[in-house]
This record gives C-alpha cells, structure tokens and sequence, in this order.
C-alpha cells in the first residue's frame, strides 16, 4: 500500500470511530474529495457535443447511390445526458427530448427499442445493399467509448411517386459514458 492510501484508510477510520461515538469529524482532505465527487440531481436534458469526427463515416456510408436505388445519411448528431439525472435515463425520455430537438422524428410508440444484438434492424447500423453498417457501428463504438448500447430505430414510407422511399431513424444511447447518437437520413428505390 503506498503512503497515500494509507494516509486516506486512517481518516476513514478516524472518520467512522468519530461518527459511531456521536463526535463530528472536521473535513479532512480525503473526506472533502469524496463530498465533491458527489453531484445534485439534475432534470433529465440533452446537451449537444461534436460529432464531427463522425462525418467522414457519414460520407462513407452515402456513397453508391443510383437512379434504381438511393440512400443518404443526412445527419450524425450527437449529446451527453446528465451526469447525475433526477430520474433514470430511458430510451423513452431521450426520444421524446430528441423530439423536441428535431422536427419529424416519429414518435417513440412508432420505432422499436433494442440492444446491441438488434442493432441490424437498422439500415444504417447493419451491412447491406445500401451500405457498410458495420463500419459505422464501430466508428461510433470509437466515439461513445463503446460497450452496452440501447437503441431505438424507426422509419416511416414517405410519398414517391413511382418508387419507394423510407426515412430512417436510429438513436443509439450508451449508459457508461452516457452518450447518445442520433442518425437520420433515407433509403429508397424504383418501383
């Protein structure tokens, strides 16, 4: 043990005998810290950061399109939520902020909610015709630090005359560095 932790293991001692015989500790250095590692619940918000290490994947994804079939990821955004929120952090609540942030986002009852295994369902997030998914999937790990991921995705049929087209929607929340990211874009194709 090095002389640091030994100096912080004796005030929690100390700390802990002083509380158990009713007498109040002075703040110490040690006990300060923790008090100041400790954070007052918030209202759930999300608070855009930059994504824009995220586009050159962005304009990766939307090369290939044809006259036969077309697709375009129009936006990567990304936001943190809060670091202590008062209530805790659903896929509901950041889609109804997003919601509010983003004009025609469908509602949450309209997409699915998933995990990692589900993250195939979305035409942005899985390798197909369209595009390299998987290559996306994997930058934005890079960005968000990666591990547990819950997602919601949705598209909706838009009017097209003679063909078929789709807007798309996923929004992937990571608990553990409390990130989110919102793709947006479409897919389509002649009838």
């Amino acid at each position: 043990m090095n002389f640091r932790g030994l100096i912080v293991s004796a005030v929690a001692v100390l700390a802990s005998s002083a509380f158990a015989d009713g007498v109040r500790a002075p703040l110490s250095v040690a006990t300060s810290s923790v008090v100041a590692q400790s954070c007052q619940p918030t209202a759930f918000s999300l608070t855009a950061i930059n994504a824009s290490s995220l586009e050159p994947t962005r304009l990766t994804w939307n090369q290939g399109s044809n006259w036969g079939a077309w697709h375009y990821m129009d936006t990567i955004a990304a936001y943190t939520t809060p670091q202590c929120p008062a209530t805790p952090v659903t896929m509901q609540a950041v889609v109804d902020e997003l919601s509010w942030l983003h004009q025609g986002i469908p509602s949450f009852a309209d997409g699915t909610v998933t995990n990692r295994a589900g993250l195939s369902q979305s035409v942005f997030l899985s390798s197909n015709y369209y595009g390299n998914g998987l290559a996306v999937l994997a930058a934005i790990d890079s960005f968000t630090g990666g591990g547990e991921v819950q997602a919601w995705i949705a598209n909706q049929e838009v009017p097209c005359h003679n063909c078929h087209e789709f807007q798309e929607y996923a929004v992937l929340y990571y608990p553990a560095t409390r990130k989110v990211v919102v793709l947006q874009g479409y897919t389509g194709y002649d009838s």
